[in-house]
């Protein structure tokens, strides 16, 4: 899910800027992104000190997951998790759909 997240935030500053940094911090990405349509604020909850924990599980599963034996997640965090990521998902796509016909359109297409 940290891979989805990254991909996802780095193909939407693609199209928005045309670049991409070469990072794998979600939290940076996040917050160009959110920076360029507001759109994606809201997309991880940050009311709660639980939410705001999730978030930052997520981040830390990238290299945690692989390299601590202490990394755990459980399946309710697995749940809540992978609807914020198909919730980001959708978001990107509307953001990215418009833009390109924005560029086609400004193409003469």
């Amino acid at each position: 899910m940290h891979q989805a997240s990254e991909r996802l935030y780095s193909c939407l500053l693609l199209t928005l800027t045309f670049y991409a940094p070469y990072n794998h911090n979600i939290a940076f990405l996040r917050s160009l992104a959110e920076g360029l349509d507001r759109r994606l604020y809201g997309i991880w909850p940050e009311a709660t000190r639980r939410e705001r924990a999730m978030f930052q599980k997520l981040k830390e599963a990238y290299t945690k997951a692989r390299y601590s034996k202490h990394y755990r997640i459980s399946e309710e965090e697995l749940a809540w998790l992978g609807e914020r990521v198909e919730e980001l998902g959708r978001v990107v796509h509307q953001v990215c759909s418009e833009r390109i016909a924005e560029l086609e359109a400004a193409a003469g297409k």
